[in-house]
């Protein structure tokens, strides 16, 4: 499953609409709309917002069953950047551990 089957699911156990997840991950709910639909594609930070909001660690959204390749490294890294001050430190090592293609669990 992909992440916005994960993220539909998610919303479905929690009984929350896209209005409720975009007033919860902060995103406007008409960019929600655009990711739920594959209108857009998400940038690291916007799935990192949807993986709070959701309660789930942001691993459980990207994991697909695929090799990590270098968008997501790309992505990854761009997140960090943008998003570094807002990061607790357990979320950088995350990603960090992410990037390197480990689970964090070592």
């Amino acid at each position: 499953m992909d992440w916005r089957g994960k993220v539909i699911s998610l919303m479905t156990t929690k009984k929350i609409n896209q209005k409720d997840l975009a007033k919860l991950s902060g995103i406007t709910e008409s960019s929600v709309s655009r990711y739920l639909n594959s209108e857009q594609e998400p940038r690291i930070d916007v799935l990192l917002n949807f993986a709070k909001a959701l309660e789930v660690d942001v691993n459980y959204l990207l994991e697909n069953g695929e090799n990590r390749n270098e968008s997501n490294f790309i992505n990854i890294a761009t997140a960090i950047a943008r998003n570094g001050n807002d990061l607790t430190s357990e979320e950088k090592n995350k990603l960090i551990m992410l990037v390197l293609g480990k689970d964090g669990c070592e």
